[in-house]
């Protein structure tokens, strides 16, 4: 649409499991769904802009209850210079600290809870260059051609 490439993704994550907990069978069967949001802008000067959407439902992914929504925005702007051979790319990620993970782990015997506190968020600059950058190396004459055409 223009500048602005939209994208979205829809996931399920879905399993058909019971285990002991503590001599009892407990099903764990809540699947958890996910929805992305990805969205790329290009300015003028060619650059990009990125801003990407992620959440994720509560549920079950093996023997782990994902016990809470985790969700992040990200951002990103990418530059290339000299036909892309250098790029500066500026990236934050988690940009609302939001992605913490907390998870219970259960097992017949043992049930393991994890919270997180630490911060997720974080800014990256990365410069990059490529060496042999060049896109058309080979030059062929077709030399192959007449072999290629006798099979």
């Amino acid at each position: 649409m223009g500048v602005w490439q939209p994208k979205v993704n829809a996931g399920m994550m879905k399993q058909w499991l019971t285990l002991s907990v503590n001599g009892e069978p407990t099903r764990m069967n809540t699947p958890i769904f996910m929805l992305q949001w990805q969205n790329a802008i290009h300015l003028p000067l060619d650059i990009w802009l990125n801003v990407d959407a992620q959440f994720m439902t509560r549920g079950w992914d093996n023997n782990t209850w994902m016990s809470n929504t985790p969700w992040y925005v990200n951002a990103k702007l990418y530059k290339g210079f000299f036909k892309d051979a250098f790029s500066v790319t500026l990236e934050a990620k988690d940009l609302f600290d939001s992605a913490k993970r907390d998870f219970n782990l259960y097992s017949d015997a043992v049930q393991i809870m994890q919270k997180n506190y630490s911060p997720g968020r974080s800014v990256m600059l990365t410069l990059q260059y490529r060496f042999n950058a060049t896109r058309d190396r080979y030059r062929g004459t077709g030399a192959g051609n007449t072999e290629k055409s006798r099979f």
